[in-house]
């Protein structure tokens, strides 16, 4: 009953962050002087939020109360081109057409506050979104067994998950629960922190985590067969997961220059219990390991130039870094269970296999580790400061990925941020940002739309293999997939300083 509340009532946060798809699914900032800089901020103790990246910083703080709520405007989409003209038979293919995501605005809040003990040491405390994603796609359609006589079938939904539209669905390929296709993943982090002074200009932190995910899918259901949990991947509602990690941090100071840097380890998170049949590793989702560094350089008086490198290892994740081998998922998994099914258990396997999702070794998304490069700049007048920024990445979806990266379009490579605060009294400051995240289209093939092999040989005599070992490497007759993501962020805040 306990753990019931517990998840009602953070699911009330979580609810807040689901598309919260920046730098892969994490965010470009946390604290409103970071989010007007580009993110950056490592060496800038500006305000309590600085836990979220540097928990060194606290105590440069001093006492603060500090409170925001983003407005965050995702626009995500997928194209699907259709086959090559010389395309023989396809195992999936989805209908070539353009569909935009739908829930495009989130609100996202964040609390933080810093409390000095004597003139040693700060202890604090912070709740933000770490990240997410949100996906939804209404329409569309999937063709399955394309070209195959007697098993070709066009089914609803963008990955086939609901109704049959046309052909025998001889082997079951429809999910037949949901037209609509996509993912919600929430990621919300609690973050008591304490820092201590280490002579003059030096400071070192730790923040134990308590991490929050929230996740769903839907319309995936004609992928159930293919799993060691067929019950377990689409349409499950949301389901939760926890798990506890820590970040330390240190910060030094010169006169004209601070340096600062954290690490935060990888996350253990229980499994998905509910999607244990979607996910690598029997429902894994732990959170990766990231480490930054950052520099902040005194022009001055007035003026701060801020700079920080971010690392993100998201290839250490099995669920989101295990690449999708078509050759293994189809010959190990998707043709034994169909072989299976068509021949009532004559001739191929239902047995779990290492191939099928959900395995350890299962398919996962095949995002790859991400380094991000931020710089920041502050002027400060007497009541106000104004910030810029701006961050470069390269995003983690290869071109080979992309045909189940539909559901997680994380593709945005640019950041560029602005903002301005005003110091309403001595206690009191308006904090405000803006961020808008650039287009950068992915395209890449589809490895399950085309391949010369001969499947099924169907005759009076029942169904056996073909040769198909080699059958599902990319050529110039593959259907072409692009994702495509451009965002807006407005956040808004007030910060009390006594």
């Amino acid at each position: 009953m306990k753990r019931t509340r517990f998840a009602a009532v953070m699911a009330l946060g979580l609810a807040a962050t689901g598309a919260h798809a920046t730098n892969g699914y994490f965010s470009h900032g946390y604290g409103l002087v970071q989010k007007a800089m580009g993110g950056a901020g490592t060496a800038l103790p500006a305000d309590s939020m600085i836990v979220a990246i540097n928990p060194a910083g606290v105590f440069w703080v001093g006492h603060e109360t500090a409170v925001g709520l983003s407005l965050f405007n995702p626009r995500r989409q997928y194209t699907a081109f259709e086959r090559g003209e010389n395309a023989s038979n396809g195992i999936v293919t989805i209908s070539a057409a353009t569909r935009h995501s739908h829930n495009e605005y989130w609100p996202i809040p964040g609390f933080s506050m810093s409390r000095p003990i004597g003139d040693w040491a700060s202890w604090g405390f912070a709740m933000y979104g770490n990240g997410g994603m949100n996906t939804e796609y209404k329409g569309n359609s999937a063709i399955f067994a394309q070209g195959m006589t007697g098993l070709t079938t066009e089914c609803a939904g963008s990955l086939g998950g609901g109704e049959v539209l046309s052909g025998s669905n001889a082997a079951d390929f429809c999910g037949e629960d949901s037209a609509r296709t996509g993912v919600d993943m929430a990621m919300m982090f609690l973050a008591p922190s304490f820092s201590m002074r280490l002579g003059e200009v030096s400071s070192i932190g730790i923040a134990p985590l308590i991490a929050i995910n929230r996740f769903a899918a839907q319309g995936l259901g004609a992928f159930a067969q293919f799993s060691n949990s067929p019950d377990r991947v689409s349409n499950q509602g949301h389901d939760f997961s926890y798990g506890a990690g820590y970040r330390v941090g240190f910060m030094t100071g010169l006169p004209w220059l601070t340096l600062g840097g954290s690490y935060q380890g990888k996350i253990r998170m229980t499994e998905f219990e509910d999607y244990r049949g979607l996910f690598a590793g029997n429902g894994n989702f732990d959170i990766p390991e990231t480490w930054n560094l950052g520099v902040a350089l005194r022009l001055g008086e007035r003026q701060r130039l801020v700079l920080d490198v971010q690392q993100i290892n998201y290839s250490d994740i099995v669920s989101v870094g295990n690449p999708f081998d078509p050759n293994d998922f189809v010959n190990n998994c998707a043709l034994p269970r169909l072989m299976f099914r068509l021949t009532g258990g004559l001739q191929g396997s239902d047995a779990p296999s290492a191939a099928c999702l959900g395995a350890a070794s299962g398919p996962g998304f095949g995002w790859q580790d991400m380094s991000v490069v931020k710089l920041g700049y502050q002027y400060s007048a007497e009541r106000y400061q104004v910030r810029a920024g701006f961050s470069l990445t390269e995003q983690p979806v290869p071109g080979e990925a992309v045909l189940f990266n539909v559901l997680a379009p994380g593709v945005v490579e640019q950041h560029y941020t602005i903002g301005l605060s005003y110091r309403w009294s001595d206690n009191l400051s308006i904090d405000s940002a803006f961020m808008y995240a650039a287009e950068r289209p992915v395209r890449g093939r589809n490895p399950l739309s085309n391949t010369e092999a001969d499947l099924l040989a169907l005759g009076a005599g029942g169904a056996g293999f073909a040769d198909t070992s080699d059958s599902f490497g990319e050529d110039e007759n593959d259907q072409v997939i692009e994702l495509n993501m451009h965002q807006f962020e407005l956040s808004l805040g007030l910060s009390w300083r006594f």
